[in-house]
């Protein structure tokens, strides 16, 4: 059996996608998953047990290129999926686009997603549209079009949404990799970066949590920032004071920074994609949120916090502290286990 699950974008969606991958695989263990998904995210997703082939597409690229280009390119996109005669394609994004394609793959089972309040091309599909619903978690949403498959079990009743295990396993190398550019000690990794600066808590705040931490837990601290949000780790190392304590990484590729995660004993994170690499690697995550729905998108393990105002500077340093000292404590200083 061949089964194909299409979801582009985003980073943070994607991740909370990999454990529904997982009771896909766990209903079909002899189908060969493959996964559409965009090029930002193909790296995260080739970390994922789960999958057995990853087809990137940049999505971007067709859209802001030339109409002939991105004509092109569909062509040769929708050729490569209808030769590969899938039994089976999901599509969790639900795009007009995306809609096509699974139309366009010829696969015998057609299911999508229905998005709340948005534009579904029901022709495409030969099974009925699983509502969206806004008052689940998104990982739960997902699970939820996973048991629309035929021949699935649903599970019984309302079930909160889980990680189901490892959604990402970090590769020996990588692992090593990590052990060389952190000392062997207890890791708290701090992500100070995110999309929109109303996602961003202060560095400064993040500072005095680094500095607790270095103090009253011995811990190491890692400072974590994608390209664009290096001034913010700057800022923070600045406002420390154990800045010769702190380490920063501010270009990193996906796996590298899943690895850095993954070697952590606890993560604090803005409310962005990254902050879900915690549950997934099972590494115990506290998120900051302001803007964005932690009843949609809060970090799913089983012990994991967030904390939330609107605008975000409200949140106070105190009980993030207080929040990062009751889950140190309990956390597994060893989250490889």
């Amino acid at each position: 059996m061949k089964i194909l699950a299409i979801r582009l974008a985003r980073l943070g969606d994607v991740i909370l996608l990999l454990p529904a991958l997982g009771l896909l695989k766990a209903a079909f263990p002899n189908a060969r998953l493959t996964f559409l998904t965009g090029h930002r995210c193909a790296a995260i997703a080739e970390l994922c047990p789960h999958i057995d082939e990853v087809i990137a597409v940049n999505r971007v690229a067709m859209r802001d290129g030339s109409v002939v280009n991105a004509v092109g390119e569909m062509f040769k996109l929708v050729r490569d999926i209808r030769g590969r005669r899938f039994d089976l394609v999901v599509d969790f994004h639900s795009f007009r686009e995306t809609n096509l394609l699974t139309w366009l793959s010829g696969a015998p089972v057609r299911l999508g997603l229905k998005r709340f309040k948005e534009p579904y091309l029901g022709f495409c599909f030969n099974q009925p549209p699983v509502l969206e619903d806004k008052s689940l978690h998104v990982a739960e949403m997902f699970q939820t079009v996973v048991e629309e498959v035929p021949q699935m079990e649903p599970s019984p009743g309302h079930r909160p949404p889980s990680s189901r295990g490892r959604g990402i396993v970090i590769p020996d190398h990588l692992r090593k990799w990590a052990g060389r550019v952190l000392p062997n000690e207890p890791h708290l990794a701090l992500y100070v970066d995110a999309p929109v600066p109303e996602r961003v808590w202060p560095p400064e705040r993040f500072a005095e949590v680094a500095d607790f931490a270095i103090e009253k837990l011995g811990a190491v601290v890692v400072v974590l920032s994608g390209k664009e949000g290096t001034r913010l780790a700057d800022r923070l190392q600045e406002a420390s004071r154990n800045r010769a304590q702190i380490y920063r990484f501010t270009d990193l590729t996906i796996p590298q920074l899943a690895a850095l995660i993954g070697s952590s004993r606890l993560l604090v994170s803005n409310d962005t994609g990254p902050m879900h690499i915690g549950p997934a690697v099972a590494v115990r995550t506290l998120g900051l949120f302001s803007v964005g729905y932690p009843e949609h998108f809060r970090p799913i393990g089983s012990a994991d916090q967030f904390l939330r105002a609107n605008p975000i500077e409200r949140i106070k340093v105190r009980d993030v502290i207080g929040a990062v000292d009751q889950m140190w404590t309990i956390a597994d200083p060893d989250p490889r286990r």
